[in-house]
């Protein structure tokens, strides 16, 4: 049976949907798109399904509720409870989180793969050529000074006065004009989010389908194999149920994330509770804002582009920027004078937040929600990193420095950082948030202590892959999106040979 190829809404054609491929990816994101690229690439005709919709650059708007509402799996209220209560942003659409991140780009770190290698995984060494290939096909480059804008200048200036040997980091948007609203989706095309970068290369084989708009619900198996998968199309704007459909076919790769993987793996019994849902790792941060004498506008330029490599303590700084009203939304304030003085002057603060390697912090993800425990080492690596936050602005120049500490004072430069951030500031007290979610599906040699082989096949069944971050074996330590793709890549190669 043919397969049309091509990129349809749930819209182009309503009502149910029935459709006969060599390879099914559930999932448009990151991993996904990765997976469908090496599947095409081997001659599959494949059929990509994402229960969000296709976008293009000028549909979005620089508007936070609107990109809530639109771009943010559940509306950007996920969040996991523990020792700690953290926020976790998800991409929502043909893209996934690539829509909103910020683009960052590492390289697999060689001590963390070192790791996984002993493991089984990438037995033939090609994980880091796959990564350069990953590199140059969504434009990983450094985006000149003119478009970092002062929030980036002013951290490098206090980097520059430590002798702290920080840098510029790499990014997904070689086309970046520093307009301040990538986690509000890329207004001008400048960033290549995946949907732009390796599914247009999947689709350039001529025998990719990618069907936004469709929520797999159901799988159906036969022995030791899925033969297929059963969702609801979804109105591209209401959501409402407006049809059904049914993929059937020889190969199936899950990439539906962190959270999404494990929950439709676990409602069809293709996995059990044991591992699948269970050692959830993120990279805790934690963002501060610094006040300055001179305008910084802090909502201006490349949102993440300078950075400080601390990963032999075990974290990273990267500064940051939001829109405004998010600014306000996440002060360590209370209401009131304190939090309108702030927003007063915000033209005048720069950004910049601590990322946590993760190793030391683990949770769960169920059907129901989603638990984390901020580990002892993780805590303090935060803790550390918020002194040298505070250190890099004063050397800056920086009047002040609000941390996101319950009841800490605003940091001055006469202060003993220290002494007013304790390293025994309890989780509770500490805001946190990530992006960054891994391990839930993670891969291992074998089924006792692991969801998938190293190959990310799920345990017990023969055609059935997973290709996300779900099956890291741990945390990265590092922005991720690289890894996911090169690690997608490696799957459908895998899923490909059968």
């Amino acid at each position: 049976m043919s397969l049309e190829a091509g990129r349809f809404g749930s819209l182009d054609a309503p009502g149910d949907l029935h459709l006969v491929a060599d390879a099914c990816v559930i999932g448009a994101g990151a991993g996904g798109a990765a997976a469908a690229l090496s599947l095409a690439e081997a001659g599959l005709r494949v059929v990509v399904l994402d229960a969000g919709r296709h976008w293009k650059p000028s549909e979005f708007q620089a508007a936070t509720p609107f990109a809530l509402r639109h771009l943010y799996h559940k509306r950007g209220v996920e969040s996991a409870v523990g020792n700690v209560l953290m926020p976790i942003a998800q991409g929502r659409g043909v893209g996934g989180s690539t829509l909103i991140n910020s683009a960052i780009c590492f390289r697999p770190p060689a001590d963390v793969v070192g790791k996984w290698r002993g493991l089984g995984f990438d037995p033939g060494g090609v994980l880091e050529e796959r990564g350069e290939r990953v590199w140059k096909s969504i434009g990983a480059s450094v985006n000149p000074p003119e478009v970092q804008k002062e929030n980036n200048l002013i951290f490098k200036k206090g980097v520059d006065a430590l002798g702290l040997g920080g840098g510029f980091m790499p990014r997904s948007a070689p086309g970046c004009v520093g307009c301040g609203v990538c986690q509000l989706g890329c207004p001008t095309g400048g960033k290549l989010s995946v949907d732009r970068s390796l599914l247009t290369l999947a689709e350039s084989a001529g025998v990719v389908a990618v069907h936004a708009g469709c929520r797999a619900v159901q799988a159906d198996t036969r022995g030791d194999a899925m033969v297929a998968v059963r969702g609801e199309r979804l109105h591209p704007e209401t959501g409402a149920v407006i049809g059904t459909f049914r993929v059937e076919a020889d190969r199936f790769v899950v990439s539906g994330g962190t959270f999404g993987t494990p929950r439709f793996l676990l409602s069809n019994g293709l996995a059990d509770g044991k591992h699948c849902g269970e050692h959830l790792r993120a990279h805790p941060g934690l963002g501060v804002l610094a006040a300055f004498d001179h305008p910084i506008r802090p909502w201006e330029g490349v949102t993440q582009g300078y950075y400080v490599d601390r990963l032999e303590e075990g974290y990273l700084l990267e500064t940051y920027t939001v829109t405004p009203d998010q600014y306000f939304l996440n002060l360590p304030l209370d209401l009131g004078a304190a939090s309108l003085g702030v927003m007063a002057d915000l033209a005048q603060r720069a950004s910049s937040g601590v990322l946590a390697c993760g190793h030391d912090s683990e949770g769960q993800v169920s059907r129901l929600g989603t638990t984390f425990s901020l580990g002892d080492p993780d805590r303090e690596r935060l803790i550390r990193g918020l002194w040298d936050l505070c250190r890099v602005f004063f050397a800056a120049g920086a009047k002040d420095v609000i941390v996101p500490v319950v009841g800490a004072p605003r940091i001055t430069p006469n202060m003993d950082i220290s002494e007013a951030l304790p390293l025994s500031i309890p989780p509770l007290d500490l805001s946190v948030y990530t992006s960054h979610i891994m391990g839930t599906c993670r891969l291992g040699a074998g089924p006792e202590t692991s969801v998938v082989n190293p190959q990310g096949r799920v345990w017990g069944w023969n055609n059935l892959h997973v290709a996300d971050a779900s099956i890291f074996p741990g945390a990265l330590g590092v922005n991720p999106q690289v890894t996911i793709m090169a690690v997608g890549l490696l799957v459908g190669e895998a899923c490909a040979r059968g």
